[in-house]
């Protein structure tokens, strides 16, 4: 009975350790660390136990937004037998639509509940921060926005991950406004966009199909693939241009060991010949690669 319960719980927490995708959340948890690398590197000593909270908040609504894409997403028949997107795990049968929305419910209630004090210790600019990801996180899949299905979910991204967690993160560190968190958020965003846009170039037909419209699909495939390849390259090129003329730490060009992985992706990607498998292999391996940019860049911040 004890290994049959142990069993059992193993497959639950299995099946939810699915259900969330945890490979994606370099795209909350960097910006978070950059920004508070940056506030660091201007002179403001590190609350190690706001981090924490930020940390929490961001991958709690992270957790929250992916569990209501899902959802919306079979509820639409987006995610049915036969195609790629999602987790898999409602299409299987192995969770039901019910659940997945309680989960979303308490992934943002834990979200809200880390995000309050926060947002009375950062003050109006913190909160609206906060409020526009919260925002950003339900509208990208939910009526009547459903900024996914209209091709606006790169942007949504861009700014909410990218630039919102990275400003907001800074702020709370920080305690003002700067354009550094800014301006580095927007390098590290562009390595969000790419994991959101070579998955939707991997689903590009699926995406057809039930009429969602998305950039990639806008572009078809020669050029969805050139604008992953610009995303990917385009990160290391701005973190240049923005560190010579000193917008934001010379230290952030650490980003620049990862550069062969980089390279990796886009030969993988680019060439049209290279099919569905090679993007699906891309689209797991964009958020590790991801990763080892955005830590490289706030180590870089942090200690040179």
């Amino acid at each position: 009975m004890t290994g049959h319960l142990s069993q059992v719980t193993c497959n639950g927490i299995g099946m939810w350790w699915r259900a969330v995708r945890p490979y994606a959340y370099p795209a909350s948890v960097v910006p978070a660390l950059l920004g508070a690398a940056i506030a660091r590197a201007e002179g403001h000593p590190p609350e190690i136990f706001l981090l924490i909270l930020v940390l929490a908040g961001v991958v709690s609504a992270h957790t929250g937004g992916n569990l209501v894409n899902d959802y919306v997403d079979f509820r639409r028949g987006v995610d049915r037998p036969g195609t790629l997107g999602g987790n898999g795990v409602l299409v299987e049968g192995l969770m039901t639509p019910r659940k997945t929305l309680f989960g979303a419910a308490v992934s943002f209630a834990l979200a809200a509940a880390v995000a309050f004090p926060l947002m009375v210790l950062g003050g109006l600019p913190v909160a609206g921060l906060a409020l526009f990801g919260f925002f950003a996180a339900v509208a990208y899949v939910a009526p009547p926005f459903g900024l996914k299905y209209r091709a606006l979910g790169d942007l949504n991204v861009f700014l909410s991950f990218g630039v919102g967690i990275t400003l907001g993160s800074y702020m709370i560190q920080a305690g003002a406004f700067s354009w550094a968190p800014v301006a580095a958020g927007a390098v590290y965003g562009l390595w969000v966009v790419a994991l959101l846009h070579i998955n939707n170039t991997r689903d590009m037909e699926d995406d057809a199909a039930d009429k969602t419209k998305t950039v990639a699909g806008l572009l078809g495939q020669r050029l969805a693939r050139a604008t992953y390849a610009f995303l990917v390259l385009g990160s290391y090129a701005l973190a240049a241009v923005l560190a010579f003329a000193a917008v934001i730490p010379r230290g952030a060009l650490l980003c620049f060991v990862t550069l062969p992985l980089g390279v990796a992706l886009v030969v993988r990607v680019l060439p049209a010949s290279s099919g569905r498998e090679e993007l699906a292999a891309a689209v797991f391996r964009t958020p590790l690669y991801s990763l080892f940019f955005g830590l490289a860049m706030t180590a870089g911040v942090v200690f040179l």
